[in-house]
């Protein structure tokens, strides 16, 4: 597809793709053909769309190629250099597993680099944390791996287990359990298949767990003489799993106070400076909530209108308004609130957000007398008289029996 002088990039664009009448091969050879006429026109767009279709095809050499492209010009690109490592992997030809060794460690690079630039202002510390650990654990088990196929069994046994210390995962017990086995250590073995298969019961992982309790039996009869105690020793570390798994939760996440409650109206919420209300002390009354985060940008709009309208009702005793905040990060809320001199009383959301399926910030509820949901908005409709609106839903609720 050769440029004219008055070539239309876009227009060309557009017929390179209707002409490959949605054949992957036919599109790749197109978009290259268009490449080469207008080589200044989107060209990392098209290259990554390249990539995708290659690598959708199953063309691992031309998909390489592309993926080397990609990494190299866009250093935030982590999704590609992980293909790109497998796909190296899988091709092994001449020094692919030795470039495949040198992404591992551009990987883990590329990955403090965005870590330093701070955690994303929804997440909690502790949970960003908890990420960055699970993140780097990953990529020690992917060194591990590419380490094992080139034949340097003690430094992957190295990078095994320190990715398992950082993050015990399934996938990462097997490989060391399988060097173990290849050594002779029996024990260790052994021990690394029971906890992989405890890990895999105990998370979403996938893995085979039928070749893996095969080799598990063996390695215990082999052992043993037969595989009595083995369900025992299985059942021990499945429970012990569990309690590590709940306690790592527990370290992380926000204790849940409403645990187990699926009536909303007795749900507790934290209130930001100490104590909890809970939602049964207003039945009788129209509760207004408004569910909102500090990261959320329609928020900081609706909030003001959100205090006009709790100012109409002042002197109304039987409305309550509430906001409600979803923060995973709660050290942040104080500052933002004391910034904006809000004026609602802060609670914070402890997990009734989960009960009532909020899945957009800023989401209003409101419950009638009888603690009913009467009204509820998802997002922020800044094309409405919104504390209108709002009255006339309270007064339509303050109607309830």
């Amino acid at each position: 597809m050769g440029q004219t002088k008055d070539a239309d990039p876009a227009s060309d664009l557009r017929k390179a793709i209707e002409s490959a009448g949605g054949v992957d091969a036919k599109l790749i050879e197109n978009l290259e053909g268009f490449v080469k006429g207008h080589p200044d026109y989107r060209r990392p767009d098209i290259e990554k769309e390249i990539y995708k279709l290659a690598v959708r095809s199953h063309d691992n050499d031309r998909a390489i190629s592309y993926a080397e492209k990609i990494v190299r010009d866009n250093p935030r690109e982590v999704e590609a250099v992980t293909t790109l490592i497998s796909m190296l992997r899988e091709r092994r030809k001449g020094d692919d597993l030795k470039r495949a060794l040198t992404l591992t460690d551009e990987l883990a690079q590329r990955m403090e680099t965005i870590f330093s630039a701070g955690k994303p202002g929804r997440v909690s510390q502790k949970v960003w944390n908890d990420q960055k650990e699970k993140t780097r654990a990953s990529i020690a088990l992917l060194k591990g791996e590419v380490l094992i196929d080139q034949g340097d069994d003690a430094r992957a046994a190295s990078e095994l287990r320190r990715s398992y210390k950082m993050s015990p995962l399934a996938e990462t017990a097997i490989e060391i359990a399988k060097l173990n086995q290849k050594k002779g250590a029996k024990d260790e073995a052994i021990e690394y298949y029971i906890r992989a298969l405890a890990h895999s019961f105990d998370t979403s992982e996938k893995i085979d767990r039928t070749e893996v309790r095969t080799k598990l039996g063996q390695l215990w009869t082999e052992k043993n003489g037969s595989e009595a105690g083995l369900g025992d020793r299985l059942l021990k570390a499945i429970d012990q799993a569990a309690r590590e798994r709940e306690a790592h939760t527990a370290e992380i996440e926000t204790a849940n106070i409403n645990a187990g409650l699926t009536d909303p109206l007795q749900f507790k919420l934290t209130k930001l400076g100490g104590g909890t209300v809970r939602l049964a002390d207003y039945k009788g009354k129209v509760v207004v909530l408004n569910f909102w985060a500090t990261w959320c940008g329609p928020c900081r709009v609706e909030m003001p209108l959100f205090e006009q309208a709790m100012a109409k009702y002042k002197g109304d005793p039987n409305v309550v308004f509430l906001a409600v905040n979803t923060d995973e990060d709660r050290i942040v809320v104080q500052p933002y609130v004391s910034e904006q001199k809000m004026k609602l009383q802060v609670v914070y959301a402890d997990y009734i957000d989960d009960h009532w399926a909020v899945a957009s910030i800023p989401t209003t509820l409101i419950l009638d007398r009888t603690g009913a949901i009467s009204f509820r908005q998802a997002g922020f409709n800044s094309q409405s008289d919104f504390v209108s609106m709002l009255s006339e839903k309270i007064d339509a609720a303050k109607k309830s029996e």
